[in-house]
């Protein structure tokens, strides 16, 4: 059995029906799950898996577990109340564990987090807490940080096209560290904050990316770069040092490397001009949850910096957003409508959007989910080719086409994981819908014991989401 065939059977053994009412069911169904459990381990055993693998694959399991287990105890409370809007459950601890895992594989480089990826204020205190700065964008996000008790000295402003009455908030408020890519923004900085640390933001994308940024962010590091270099020495800027970003979710994890011995040969370039540059920024762009491609990332990155700035004098950021808030939290949506295509498919409407928390979250692919059902607890285990469509009146309003899915119910919830970056902060209210509930998973850690409140479970994971 490989790790896949390890998954599919994870998939096969935690679809049960458990009745609330029914201790017989639930103590079978918790039979069960720890029967995989036991598997899983004499499986990570015989095969001399890492523990640390076969710890995060039980972690995992047990996580999703009490975040279905909440949902069901959330959507039972709210349907007393007639409430049956979606809502999201926040796992803080993922965040938190999250920070630890980045301080131990990248210890020399600091987090500013993205605070447009997701500004929920749970967040954004806690990594305030952990010693985080903030990458801002807005006079909106400046005002959040500060209003938290963030340092002015802790926010890089990493936009490369300033409105003006924001730059003029951030000399205001006594931000510094800004970003620039060209002659012209860096001559508005120059007349509106001429004491700004300013950092030169060059162009490197990645071979590979959800998302690659092109040419609207960064200069040429080659063609354009030390004229810039140039430039700031000749206007009297305080140019601080270099910044890049190599794409959003990227497997390429040498182009870190890569990027970094850039950024060298720029720092020389200055040495050469008399300016001394102590500040490198690396960019975001990190996935959350794929540990064995971050363990690739961090082991490229602290090869480059050691190489490239074995200085301690060299101040190293990110600004990863999805890294720490993508895992952390799932989302709770209800099926409205039910209904079957020409083609024989099954149609389900559901309380959630691509305009309200999936405008980044269509891709099949990458779902992982669980399902709550309400009723008919027959037939559940087939799964059926479906399309999940949103709740507005848009005809675009397609969340997945054409998944292999379980027959479900109206009234039934699905949980959908890994729901954290950019759902919350790119949500709108389109045809009046919105998702703005979210509740904090608590976990009891007094009692040795798990009590679960759950009626079906059905969990799709892939290997990248363990």
């Amino acid at each position: 059995m490989n790790f896949n065939e390890l998954v599919e059977q994870c998939e096969v053994s935690l679809f049960h029906i458990v009745d609330v009412k029914t201790n017989y069911t639930i103590a079978k169904a918790l039979k069960l799950f720890f029967q995989f459990i036991d598997a899983t381990i004499e499986f990570c055993f015989i095969y001399s898996l890492q523990s640390v693998k076969c710890q995060s694959v039980l972690i995992k399991l047990s996580l999703i577990m009490d975040i279905v287990s909440a949902a069901s105890k959330i959507i039972d409370q709210n349907s007393a109340k007639g409430v049956d809007d979606p809502f999201y459950i926040l796992n803080i601890e993922n965040v938190k564990h999250k920070y630890e895992i980045w301080k131990e594989k990248i210890p020399r480089v600091v987090p500013y987090y993205a605070v447009k990826c997701n500004d929920d204020e749970r967040v954004l205190r806690l990594l305030r807490n952990l010693g985080a700065g903030f990458d801002c964008a807005s006079k909106k996000e400046f005002n959040q940080m500060l209003d938290l008790g963030v340092d002015p000295e802790r926010i890089i402003y990493a936009q490369t096209a300033k409105q003006v009455s924001h730059l003029k908030m951030a000399v205001d408020k006594g931000i510094q560290k800004m970003t620039f890519d060209c002659p012209e923004e860096l001559q508005k900085i120059k007349k509106l904050h001429p004491n700004a640390k300013v950092v030169l933001r060059i162009r490197f994308d990645a071979k590979s990316s959800f998302v690659n940024l092109g040419p609207k962010f960064g200069c040429n590091p080659v063609t354009e770069a030390p004229n810039l270099i140039q430039l700031c020495k000749d206007m009297q800027m305080n140019l601080i040092g270099i910044s890049f970003h190599v794409g959003t979710a990227t497997t390429d994890y040498k182009v870190f490397g890569n990027a970094l011995d850039a950024v060298r040969e720029l720092f020389n370039f200055a040495e050469t001009l008399d300016m001394k540059l102590n500040f490198v920024d690396i960019g975001g762009g990190f996935m959350g949850g794929n540990t064995e491609l971050f363990d690739n990332i961090a082991t490229t990155i602290n090869s480059a910096l050691d190489r490239n700035f074995p200085s301690e004098d060299i101040e190293i950021i990110s600004e990863p957003g999805r890294y720490f808030v993508d895992t952390a939290f799932s989302i709770a949506a209800q099926i409205v409508l039910k209904k079957k295509s020409e083609d024989g498919q099954i149609y389900y409407f559901i309380n959630e959007s691509t305009y309200l928390s999936f405008c980044y979250y269509t891709d099949k692919d990458k779902l992982n989910y669980s399902v709550i059902k309400k009723s008919n607890l027959e037939n559940h285990s087939e799964k059926k080719l479906s399309t999940i469509w949103g709740c507005t009146c848009s005809s675009l309003d397609k969340i997945y086409s054409d998944i292999e899915f379980p027959e479900l119910d109206v009234d039934d919830w699905i949980i959908f994981h890994n729901m954290g970056a950019y759902s919350r902060t790119i949500s709108s209210d389109f045809n009046g819908f919105s998702n703005r509930s979210s509740y904090i998973l608590e976990r009891n850690e007094k009692s040795s014991k798990k009590s679960f409140t759950v009626k079906i479970i059905h969990m799709k994971i892939d290997e990248k989401f363990i």
